[in-house]
């Protein structure tokens, strides 16, 4: 509209129409445009990776709002585009973060962006599924956003999700409760007194705190989005 006495090239039509058609197939748009803001910064994301979301923000500021040592060791599990890692990285300078991931090619995503804004000094990234072979003693503070999705309610999301995102960072069995929690119970069997952050479903409050009470964590603290819905979980160890 603001152009239009002038004629469209053609080149630029066949490349608008080539991505109204990946729009209109559902395909987000943030994979359509390769990038999304989480924190005020700019992630490259695709399908390798999940999708940063407003809600995983509040997860950055449970962290920040903890009281860590000076130059606190974080390690971010299940890392994905590396948004949270690289995230507590700015936010916290002094610290050391580790993210870990399962997916080569998420971790290749990762690494991209820790390169783009600047982390490749701070942030390392490691392959592995969850929590193995890592040391969590040596760790101030573990985090995560991890797959959370109950497979049952597959057909009721969009298809902006389950025919984009990758599955393995959406759904965990037990009704989405499977990767809660063995991060929980592998955290409580490694005797490490790091915090440990998670993001949980709209509904699964209740759930967590009867996981976390039944390990040495105490019951959590349970922050809610901005909608109202329980969604972080901050768990530490009884006194």
């Amino acid at each position: 509209m603001a152009r239009s006495e002038g004629p469209v090239d053609t080149a630029d039509a066949a490349r608008f129409r080539a991505l109204l058609e990946r729009r209109l197939s559902g395909e987000p748009t943030a994979y359509i445009l390769g990038e999304r803001e989480f924190y005020g910064r700019s992630f490259i994301v695709d399908s390798r990776v999940l999708i940063p979301r407003p809600e995983t923000e509040h997860l950055i500021e449970a962290a920040l709002g903890l009281e860590l040592p000076d130059r606190p060791s974080i390690l971010d599990v299940g890392t994905g585009s590396g948004a949270i890692a690289i995230t507590l990285a700015l936010e916290a300078p002094g610290s050391r973060i580790v993210g870990c991931d399962r997916s080569p090619a998420a971790l290749a995503v990762a690494a991209a962006n820790s390169s783009r804004l600047g982390t490749d000094d701070r942030v390392r990234f490691v392959a592995g599924d969850l929590v193995t072979a890592l040391d969590l003693g040596a760790f101030d503070l573990v985090v995560s956003n991890p797959p959370y999705i109950d497979p049952a309610v597959r057909d009721e999301l969009s298809v902006e999700v389950t025919g984009f995102e990758p599955p393995a960072a959406l759904f965990a069995a037990d009704a989405g409760t499977a990767t809660l929690a063995r991060l929980v119970r592998d955290m409580d069997r490694s005797g490490s007194g790091a915090p440990l952050i998670l993001e949980i479903g709209h509904d699964q409050a209740e759930a967590i705190v009867e996981i976390a009470t039944s390990t040495g964590f105490g019951p959590p603290k349970i922050v809610a989005d901005l909608a109202g819905h329980p969604r972080i979980a901050v768990l530490e160890r009884e006194p």
